[in-house]
Formats: C-alpha cells, sequence, structure tokens
C-alpha cells in the first residue's frame, strides 16, 4: 500500500505493463494535473466493474487502478462500452467525471467521444443548470476542435441564452469570431458582454474596428477607412493603433500635418512604437517643408536614448541636413548611450573605408559576423507567452493576446 501511494503516478506505460520510474519535479506536477481527472475517471470504471467485491478491494488492489488507467490511456483501445452502457445511471456525483473524461478525449484526439460525453449530459434535466451550463461549454469546445465552428458558435450562443457562465460563454464566442475574422460580429458581442458583465472592453473594441478600417483602407476606401479608426478613437481615446492609421491615411491623402499630429500621438501613448513610425514621420515632416519642425524634432530624439532603428533614420536625415560629421558624430554619442549589435556592426561597417590596408580585411570579418547574427534575431517579442517574431502583430499569433508584442529593445534587439 505504501509503494503504491508513493508511486501510484510515478508510472511509465508500456503496453500492458507499468514501470516505475522517477519524473523530474515539474514534470512531474504537470503529468500530475494531467492524470488527476483521468484517474477519476478509471477509478469509476474499475470500481463499476468490480462491484460485486467488497467496497475495499479496489483500493487495496492498485492493479486494478493501473488496469483501468491503462484501458483509458491507451491509444489502441475504444471506450471501454460499459461506460456509454451506463450513461443512463449518471447523476451528480460522476458528472464532472464525464466532463473530464470528455476533456481527456477531446485533448487526445477523439472528437467523436468528447462529443457523444457531454451530449449525454444535456439529455437529463435532472442535473440541473450548473452541469447543463459546463456540458455546453465542453461541447462547443468540442465542435471547436473538430473543424465545426457553426456548431460550436450556435452552442455558445444557446449558452448566453441560459443565462450561465456568461464571462466564460462570451469570451470563447469573441475568440471563436477572432478566429474568423467577423469584426462587426465581434464588436457586437464585445458590447453585449460588457452590458451584461460590467466588464470594460474599450481596448479590444478599438482593435476590432481597427482591423474593419485597415481592410477599409487596403481596398482604397479611404473615407471609410477614417471613419472606422476615428470610431476606435472614440471607443478608447488612448489606441495607439487608430493614430498610427489615422496618420497613414492622413499621409496618403497629403495632409502631412495633420499626419505629424497622429503620430506626436503614437509617441505619447506607446513610445516603444517608435522604431515602427519613424520612417513615416520623418517622412511627414519632411514633407510640410518646415525646416525648423524637423529640427526640433532631431533635437527632441538627440536628447533622449533611443532605439537603434530610431537612431539609424535620424542619422541618414542629419547626414543630408548637415553632412557625414555631424551625422557621425550624433551616431557615436547615441550608441554609447544604447549599444547594441546593429549599431556594432554598423559602426564596423562605417571602419572598413577609413582602416588601413592591412586591418581592413580584419573589420570586414568583424562586419560580416555581425550581419549573420543580426539577422537571426527576432525584432518582437510577445510579453504573455514569448512569442517571437519580426512583425508588429497587434494580436500575438501564438496566444492570440492582444497588444503583448512588442519591439525588442536591448543590446540583441532595438
Amino acid at each position: 500500500m505504501q509503494y503504491t501511494e508513493r508511486y501510484a503516478l510515478d508510472y511509465r506505460f508500456s503496453g500492458q505493463h507499468c514501470f516505475p520510474t522517477r519524473l523530474p519535479g515539474p514534470l512531474m506536477l504537470n503529468l500530475l494535473w494531467l492524470l488527476l481527472p483521468v484517474a477519476a475517471a478509471a477509478g469509476w470504471f474499475a470500481a463499476r466493474r468490480s462491484a460485486a467485491s467488497r467496497p475495499d478491494d479496489f483500493w487495496s488492489h492498485s492493479s486494478n487502478f493501473h488496469e483501468g488507467l491503462n484501458e483509458l490511456l491507451n491509444e489502441s483501445t475504444a471506450l471501454p462500452g460499459e461506460l456509454f452502457d451506463n450513461l443512463n445511471d449518471t447523476d451528480r456525483d460522476t458528472a464532472d467525471t464525464h466532463l473530464a473524461l470528455g476533456n481527456f478525449y477531446r485533448r487526445r484526439g477523439d472528437v467523436n467521444r468528447a462529443i457523444r460525453l457531454h451530449e449525454s449530459l444535456l439529455e437529463k434535466s435532472e442535473l440541473g443548470p450548473q452541469v447543463h451550463s459546463a456540458a455546453l461549454l465542453e461541447l462547443a469546445n468540442d465542435y471547436d476542435s473538430a473543424g465545426l465552428l457553426d456548431r460550436s458558435e450556435e452552442t455558445l450562443n444557446r449558452l448566453i441564452e441560459t443565462g450561465e457562465r456568461l464571462p466564460d460563454a462570451y469570451g470563447a464566442l469573441l475568440q471563436l469570431l477572432e478566429r474568423e475574422r467577423d469584426w462587426t460580429r465581434a464588436i457586437e458581442v464585445a458590447s453585449e458582454k460588457e452590458r451584461v458583465t460590467d466588464e470594460n472592453l474599450s481596448a479590444l473594441v478599438a482593435h476590432y474596428y481597427c482591423e474593419l478600417a485597415q481592410s477599409a483602407a487596403a481596398e482604397g476606401y479611404a473615407d471609410e477607412a477614417k471613419e472606422l479608426a476615428g470610431k476606435a478613437l472614440k471607443r478608447f481615446s488612448q489606441s495607439a493603433r487608430a493614430h498610427m492609421l489615422l496618420a497613414e491615411i492622413a499621409s496618403a491623402g497629403g495632409d502631412y500635418q495633420l499626419a505629424v499630429n497622429h503620430y506626436d500621438q503614437v509617441e505619447l501613448l506607446r513610445p516603444a512604437l517608435m522604431p515602427d513610425i519613424i520612417n513615416a514621420r520623418f517622412k511627414a515632416l519632411r514633407s510640410i517643408g518646415d525646416e525648423q519642425a524637423l529640427r526640433a524634432f532631431i533635437d527632441h530624439i538627440d536628447g533622449r536614448r533611443n532605439a537603434y532603428s530610431v537612431v539609424r533614420t535620424t542619422r541618414t536625415v542629419i547626414e543630408e541636413l548637415d553632412g557625414a560629421a555631424a551625422a557621425d558624430r550624433f551616431f557615436k554619442k547615441q550608441i554609447l548611450q544604447r549599444p547594441s549589435l546593429k549599431g556594432l556592426r554598423d559602426w564596423a561597417q562605417d571602419q572598413i573605408s577609413i582602416s588601413k590596408p592591412g586591418e581592413k580585411e580584419k573589420v570586414q570579418i568583424i562586419h560580416t559576423m555581425l550581419d549573420k547574427v543580426v539577422e537571426d534575431k527576432p525584432g518582437y517579442q510577445c510579453g504573455r507567452c514569448g512569442y517571437l517574431g519580426n512583425t508588429l502583430h497587434w494580436r500575438c499569433p501564438s496566444c492570440s493576446n492582444w497588444d503583448t508584442v512588442q519591439p525588442i529593445i536591448g543590446v540583441e534587439g532595438e
């Protein structure tokens, strides 16, 4: 008994045999959480099969536990028929077991079995609203996993109509609509969720409007895009994304002063986005033709530590205005304030032309090596899941959270 209690969750399954092994601490904890619902289901099933024996027999003979667990975990074994034969006997005490086992089969890829288990709970009205709402939510997840998005949405709407588990139901429905890129419907659902749950989703709704505005702009409907981006700002006044869109629309329409005003707001709201707007911002400033405003912005940049893309672009503008010497002084000052691999690479490139003949090859090798290192470095990272990429995503492609992907600032980034 002591051996079983100590090592029951440390078994590695192979065919019909179990071999005890000691797992690393974090891995064992993860395995424990995975196996708890499975163990409950296995215990229920094994107990049903040995109902004729004494109640203590199951706990006195751990082989029953392992036999039931093996039967459930074995990929080649069909779901025990007895489990389905006794669905009519399901009561409140075993409903959680059915839910957990259905979730287990969905995660394993047996979606049909998961659907059958969760649907069986909906057929028993005596289980009450809590069990029914849980079954509806899991059934929607089953349909989602099977790619039946319409049925998943229909099931979530059924759950919302019951008034149970509304935050979960609305949250799942919004995630579904986001994947379908149905932004108009997502705005409606998010607004409804706000009314029902008192949750503030203004920032999220602003992103939905920005998605619509971005699509309209890409299709050439500038006025519609401007209106939608304006709705985003009206919904959430601190939307840096909406200001970026409005700046791009203004620049495309020749209103460069308005574009500069919106870019000023982007820097104020999200300074980390400066690398993404610096080129367009300088273009708008130069298009206005106000050299005083242009130099004032350069002085603003010179007075602080900057991301490397900002430094590189500003260096180019200074060189065009005041010559290479002034640009080099600015560049050296900035890379000393915030060293980076990109800065070191470009500094090495500058040294190639002024190096002595015997040193030029060595500097060239250093520059080539740094260039390869920089090429392999991602420019953006999600602060929630750690996703790495080279493109700014307003919604993380990995964890689907909004506003969590930021430019990487530091020695290996900007």
